[in-house]
């Protein structure tokens, strides 16, 4: 009697389950690993501004010398996130990702008008009336990451871009009603 037809059939079941718990599973434990270790680092009650990267930088992972970063955690159980910023003579980018690590939000320093940013993130369920005006991104999930990224080519511009950094902001709102 052959049996090889059901062990294939078994190691094919089996590679399927393991393929989907793998996609299920590992990209919200890696964005978990990563915000408590933002979060430990400060990032949970405000902005953080981290240190021009190095070889032992990993706040952000990957992270590149020649950006500086600010991240901002957030949770939509305790309301929707008004992000601020202002927008610097170089190159600069926000980026929202849900606790998937998929990203739902991206906006560059060529797309924003001005030299200020503002945006509301919040659930589709949320209300919230005291920021109209202001753009709207829908969170697909209640935790996630705001990451702010600023193009420094030298010491010098660090230098003159880090104040410009400082000034963003990550603040929960109340819900109406």
């Amino acid at each position: 009697m052959r049996t090889w037809p059901l062990w294939l059939a078994a190691a094919f079941i089996c590679a399927i389950i393991v393929h989907i718990v793998t996609v299920l599973m590992v990209p919200p434990t890696i964005m978990s690993l990563a915000m408590m270790r933002m979060a430990d680092a400060g990032a949970q009650t405000r902005v953080l501004h981290t240190p021009p990267p190095d070889a032992s930088a990993r706040t952000v992972v990957r992270p590149s010398p020649d950006l500086a970063y600010s991240i901002c955690l957030f949770d939509m159980s305790e309301g929707p996130l008004l992000v601020r910023a202002q927008v610097p003579e170089t190159y600069w980018s926000v980026s929202a990702f849900a606790h998937n690590t998929d990203n739902f939000f991206v906006v560059n320093d060529q797309q924003v008008p001005g030299d200020t940013f503002e945006l509301l993130i919040r659930r589709e369920d949320d209300e919230v009336s005291s920021h109209s005006g202001v753009p709207v991104s829908f969170a697909p999930s209640n935790r996630g990451i705001v990451l702010i990224r600023m193009l420094v080519t030298d010491r010098d511009s660090y230098l003159a871009l880090d104040p410009i950094r400082r000034t963003a902001t990550c603040e929960t709102l109340e819900l109406d009603g």
